[in-house]
């Protein structure tokens, strides 16, 4: 009985090996394509973030207290000097100068007796037939009619003043934003009703530290001479990577360190036809140097953006995948400048890095990286 109990579990076992499937394939190594850095000698330039702001900006306030009666200019349009922008309430600015001037009439009446008395005084005293005390008090009278009819024609040049001020202008031409105040509202001279601000050229700030000034010090302390009027010197980059068409105006360099926070204040005005770079856009002020570098190149198609970082794919020395994070310099065409993380032969994945986990094993197949080119300027 037990021979025939093992002879029947060995035969279900059999069974059971013969009806079992096979194990599937292990699945294909993903294919990559990547490609080997090397440097390249290009022209040395620096970069800074910066803010873009009107060649001059006028604070439209009223210079006296009184309330909105007119807005009198098209808001977002370019205003002439002395447009007429806001028209304050002037009746009682009005009535100052109405009564400014009844006081000067009235102090000039006084004056003129006070004078004719001195005339007809001075012979009747020399005749001894009136006392020279009389005529004393009449030339005391005299002067003090002088003293009030200065003093009236201030006043009323005053309130004339006054009363021109409750027609607010615009001190320059330029662009005219958008009024902050309206009809009806009471305002002082503390309330900014609008700002003007001339918007050609435009004016761009950076700030950059003491070392990164003295590696561009020679340039820029000269490009305003007429020998780099044609040089390829500063180039103001937008935030879309478009290169600004028109070359620098001016440049001006802060006389001193900022103390506080160990910087130095660089301007440059760019023309800027048809007012299209506006206060407060961002830019990048770009500075060649005029020397070469040999620097890393990492083609744009390699770079993955995620939440603000910059992540490239490299294939290590075992054929699997590593991810680094790169800090990027300035764009070239279809490539950036490595500033940290990458170096001269590491190879980066440039297609199929979305089909590959970090760490997979991976066929790569190599392929040339193109040269790359500085954008060229664009003349106007």
């Amino acid at each position: 009985m037990r021979r025939r109990a093992l002879t029947i579990a060995c035969a279900w076992a059999a069974a059971l090996g013969a009806c079992k499937k096979p194990s599937p394939p292990p699945p294909p190594v993903p294919v990559v394509r990547v490609t080997t850095l090397r440097t390249h000698n290009i022209e040395q330039v620096r970069e800074w973030l910066a803010t873009l702001d009107g060649s001059t900006n006028a604070e439209i306030r009223p210079q006296v207290s009184g309330y909105i009666q007119t807005v009198s200019y098209h808001e977002g349009t370019v205003v002439a000097q002395n447009t007429l922008m806001f028209e304050l309430d002037h009746r009682p600015f009005t009535a100052v100068v109405e009564k400014a001037e009844g006081d000067l009439q009235n102090a000039m009446a006084q004056w003129n007796k006070a004078r004719e008395d001195v005339r007809r005084y001075a012979p009747l005293v020399a005749e001894h037939a009136l006392s020279r005390e009389t005529l004393d008090d009449a030339r005391s009278a005299a002067h003090v009619g002088a003293a009030q009819t200065q003093a009236m024609r201030g006043a009323l040049a005053v309130a004339k003043l006054n009363l021109e001020w409750s027609f607010v202008r615009s001190p320059i031409d330029g662009l005219a934003g958008i009024a902050t105040t309206r009809v009806g509202n009471l305002v002082n001279a503390n309330n900014v009703l609008a700002v003007v601000s001339t918007l050609d050229p435009i004016r761009s700030s950076v700030n950059i530290s003491e070392r990164e000034y003295l590696a561009v010090a020679e340039r820029l302390n000269h490009v305003n001479e007429p020998r780099y009027a044609n040089a390829r010197i500063i180039e103001l980059v937008l935030i879309d990577g478009r290169i600004h068409p028109y070359r620098v105006r001016r440049v001006i360099v802060n006389r001193q360190i900022d103390p506080s926070t160990g910087t130095l204040l660089i301007q440059a005005l760019f023309p800027n036809p048809g007012n299209i770079l506006r206060p407060g856009m961002f830019a990048k002020v770009r500075v060649h140097s005029g020397a070469q570098e040999d620097v890393v190149l990492v083609p744009e198609r390699a770079v993955q953006e995620l939440q603000g970082r910059h992540m490239v794919g490299v294939l290590g020395a075992d054929g699997r995948v590593e991810i680094r994070t790169v800090k990027l310099g300035r764009q070239f065409d279809h490539a950036y400048v490595v500033e940290s993380g990458l170096q001269k032969g590491d190879k980066i994945i440039v297609e199929g890095l979305q089909n590959v986990q970090p760490g997979a094993k991976v066929n790569a197949q190599e392929i040339q990286p193109p040269q790359a080119s500085a954008e060229p300027v664009r003349e106007p």
